[in-house]
């Protein structure tokens, strides 16, 4: 299907896949930046940011298919909009304790557990994506919805991050960027809830003779 066919005849869900995607992709490009932030902002050794990025793969690489098995037993939006608004609600903490006790345990312990939250979310994100599309746009309207929020809010990650350091001078800052970008994803799931619930309620009526 033409790019074109699909912004004309799905403009909602492909917004509601790019804004679900967000969060994803911004986390996963502020937790590379991680080691150059260690370094240059937090002036932590070299090997810091690298040995708690490997150890946050890790959990990411462990924690994905866990979450994505767990997805389907329960609702899927419920596991991504919890690891949502826990981004939104632990970023800040994160980053302030990274900063204030700086060491190479701190920053294994906040890229842990963000990456614990990132698998709790990417490891549902696929199949919530292609529930948005029908089957004739499913490969396109994933494709389209989940690359441009790469670009947008994931590749712009670090220059956003480093950006924010040097205007406000708040070692703290990447983190506003993850909650705003986590307020984003969690404001497109609660879309996508709703649209769930009403689509159930319509099969689920019964149809007249």
């Amino acid at each position: 299907m033409p790019i074109s066919e699909l912004l004309y005849k799905h403009p909602l869900p492909l917004v509601l896949g790019i804004g679900a995607s967000i969060i994803s992709n911004s986390s996963f490009y502020i937790l590379l930046y991680v080691p150059t932030y260690g370094q240059k902002t937090l002036g932590l050794p070299a090997y810091t940011g690298f040995v708690a990025t490997l150890i946050g793969g890790v959990v990411l690489a462990v924690g994905s298919p866990l979450f994505g098995h767990w997805s389907d037993k329960i609702a899927r939006p419920r596991i991504m909009v919890v690891t949502a608004w826990l981004f939104v609600l632990t970023s800040w903490p994160c980053f302030f304790l990274i900063a204030s006790w700086r060491s190479l345990s701190a920053c294994i312990l906040v890229v842990a557990w963000l990456q614990l939250l990132k698998a709790g979310y990417s490891g549902v994100l696929p199949s919530l994506l292609g529930e948005q599309f029908p089957v004739v746009t499913r490969a396109i309207g994933v494709a389209l919805s989940f690359s441009t929020a790469v670009t947008i809010f994931g590749g712009f990650a670090p220059l956003v991050a480093t950006w924010l350091i040097a205007v406000t001078g708040d070692p703290l800052s990447p983190s506003y960027y993850l909650i705003v970008t986590a307020a984003m994803s969690a404001a497109a799931l609660a879309v996508i809830q709703e649209r769930s619930a009403r689509e159930l309620q319509v099969s689920l009526k019964p149809s007249s003779v």
